[in-house]
């Protein structure tokens, strides 16, 4: 071998780098310079090359793992074993398979980095058919939108991860150029702001600025796509730290950057919004006797025309010259060439009003000024709150649907097991008697159930309990089986720990709002393998029936759904869970929004559905396990201590 060496070896910090990553570089500059087991049989040069690699601080690790021996008397191999043992992690297989199963795409992450990505998930996972693992998660744990749907569509025995990949980027592309290419013809909106100006010399000429005719997304500032549509809308805005709009466009920015010049009477803010989707709020209006039609802007402050507008009608009504100087949203001046006083009449109300005269304007604006004159009454802000907040609902329906669907959910990550003691002894309990007033009752829900796939009926089983029906306020029967005789006695009960009150409340600090999810039968939802569907058998008046789904009585139903729940959920701030209720918060609306559509996502893919009429969203304060939380805390429920607190004061010693 010659002198010179080829490539260069790094030294290596194990507080920095990886040390699978840096054998498998070490191990290859070796093979370039003809370093092996044949040229160093001893190991000795390769021991040497090594350690000299190792930062003082890493150096000094190994020798600790030595001890009792010194690194110059331990073999190269027994060395690369050492840190093999300290550096490489004991791997959990099914702790390995939830990190695949929760991996989601990214929204800054293409389709073959996601591929790539779930790949390198896959490595500890022990998957029998690997390529059939990566297919379905890949598909699943895509971002919502056109390619995940065309993906649904496919027959999933015959598509591979290769073409799920080749497909996604296919769509990707296409919908790309066709949104580039779109020509939308729309009105841009002109947002003027109007301040009252101090400056010497300057009187009050003012610029209209025209946004063009494009619509501009609010979220990036780009022209060629619909704010609906942008990519980065869940992106965090670097200035504000608010998700839902870049740096270039956050308003806190242009909000610190306008030009308010003076607090006095007359300044305020004007804004003429030409709407792209939606009608504009607009009223006739009689100006000096000639009827127009308005806008009304509440974040107007002043009410304004158009120049061609005060030509074709006021040209006799003189204009005061004005000091005042009007800016755009982004800072453009507008040119206003004075102010008229005109007589308003509206709802048998006449007065005199300063209108501002826009040159180049577009419609007549109501501002505050006429608000306040004619004593308009505006819609509560709780009202408009509430508007919000349904169609928010509304959306989120629309855009889950299988979420909130009537029908029974069907967990699809894994089928529940339930295991038995070494000494089981099968324990069938004969039916007992059931009311003849219930009788019909309980045959409707046990029809519903089995229509439902939650119950089968067999032949003979070995294992059977009794049923207690459980009559519900609507008048209906909940069946509830009696296991306590003897299936939960043969179990070996899952141990889960339920969180307690005061670990769910920590992870609310801080929530302003809250939204309450009910999971739909929620225990139905998990599927039990065929084995564990054999202890569940009730027996009935009309026979005996196992269950298909878990359900309620089993000793082990508890820890076995919140595992399932938490593993479904895990990652997601601002969010608990006790069995079926979940309940996500967040610091404010648009974290709150976020939250929930990452969880009602997972719920989705997950394959769970929700209880809408017992889900609760945006509420100030919401009841949960007995307890009333708001922005404020965690109090006790009026309904919980109302037997104290209505308790009547007693009157001598005895009571």
């Amino acid at each position: 071998m010659s002198g010179a060496m080829f490539g260069l070896l790094s030294s290596f910090d194990h507080n920095l780098q990886s040390w699978e990553t840096y054998k498998c570089r070490i191990s290859q500059w070796f093979v370039a310079n003809d370093i092996s087991r044949t040229s160093d049989p001893a190991g000795i040069k390769r021991r040497a090359i090594l350690l000299s690699a190792l930062t003082d601080a890493t150096y000094k690790l190994a020798a600790d793992l030595a001890v009792p021996k010194t690194l110059t008397d331990v073999p190269f191999e027994d060395i690369l074993r050492l840190l093999d043992d300290h550096f490489t992690p004991k791997r959990c297989g099914f702790g390995e398979r939830y990190k695949f199963y929760v991996a989601v795409q990214q929204e800054d992450e293409t389709y073959p980095q996601w591929a790539a990505r779930l790949r390198g998930l896959t490595g500890h996972c022990g998957f029998a058919n690997v390529e059939e693992a990566l297919r379905d998660r890949f598909v699943m744990g895509m971002l919502p939108g056109t390619e995940r749907e065309k993906l649904f569509a496919q027959d999933v025995t015959a598509l591979s991860l290769a073409r799920a990949v080749e497909m996604a980027e296919s769509v990707r592309s296409a919908r790309v150029g066709a949104t580039t290419a779109a020509v939308q013809v729309a009105t841009h909106d002109q947002l003027f702001k109007m301040t009252q100006s101090t400056a010497a010399g300057r009187s009050g000429a003012l610029r209209l600025k025209d946004g063009g005719n494009k619509v501009q997304c609010q979220v990036c500032g780009y022209h060629n796509h619909d704010t609906s549509q942008c990519r980065f809308a869940k992106l965090k805005c670097k200035k504000c730290n608010v998700t839902g709009h870049l740096r270039r466009m956050c308003k806190k920015i242009n909000y610190l950057e306008a030009n308010v010049v003076d607090d006095g009477d007359d300044d305020g803010e004007c804004f003429n919004i030409r709407s792209v989707k939606g009608e504009a709020m607009t009223e006739t209006v009689t100006i000096s006797g000639v009827e127009l039609k308005f806008e009304i802007d509440s974040g107007s402050a002043v009410t304004a025309i158009s120049e061609q507008t005060y030509r074709k009608y006021f040209n006799n009504v003189p204009l005061s010259k004005t000091k005042k100087r009007l800016f755009s949203y982004t800072g453009n001046s507008i040119i206003c060439i004075g102010v008229a006083q005109l007589q308003v009449s509206y709802a048998n109300e006449s007065h005199l009003l300063y209108v501002c005269v826009i040159r180049d304007g577009g419609p007549p604006i109501l501002g505050r000024d006429f608000i306040s004159k004619f004593k308009l009454e505006l819609l509560p802000i709780q009202y408009c709150k509430q508007v919000d907040e349904n169609n928010i609902i509304s959306a989120l329906q629309s855009r889950y649907p299988m979420v909130f669907s009537d029908k029974l959910g069907l967990f699809n990550k894994f089928k529940v097991k339930l295991h038995l003691k070494e000494d089981a002894k099968p324990v069938f309990i004969r039916a007992r008697p059931l009311a003849f007033a219930l009788k019909d009752k309980v045959d409707k829900e046990i029809d519903r159930l089995v229509a439902a796939g939650v119950l089968k009926q067999v032949d003979h089983a070995r294992y059977a309990s009794p049923i207690v029906p459980v009559l519900k306020r609507n008048g209906s029967v909940r069946i509830c089986a009696d296991y306590s005789t003897g299936v939960n006695k043969q179990l070996v009960v899952d141990q889960y720990p339920l969180p307690t009150i005061t670990e769910l409340f920590t992870r609310l600090y801080g929530g302003q709002q809250f939204s309450k999810l009910d999971l739909s039968s929620a225990y139905n939802q998990l599927v039990l393998d065929e084995e564990s569907q054999e202890l569940t058998c009730i027996n009935t008046h009309r026979g005996v029936y196992k269950h298909t789904r878990l359900c309620f009585g089993l000793a082990s139903s508890p820890a076995i759904f919140q595992r399932a729940i938490e593993c479904v959920l895990a990652g997601v701030p601002g969010t608990l869970c006790l069995l079926d209720d979940i309940l996500i918060t967040g610091k404010n609306k648009t974290e709150h929004l976020l939250r929930l559509h990452q969880v009602l996502q997972r719920l989705q893919d997950a394959g769970l559905t929700l209880q809408r009429e017992k889900c609760e969203f945006f509420k100030d304060e919401i009841n949960y396990l007995g307890y009333v939380i708001n922005k404020d805390g965690l109090h006790k429920s009026p309904e919980k201590i109302r037997a104290m607190t209505d308790a009547p004061v007693p009157t001598n010693v005895n009571q």
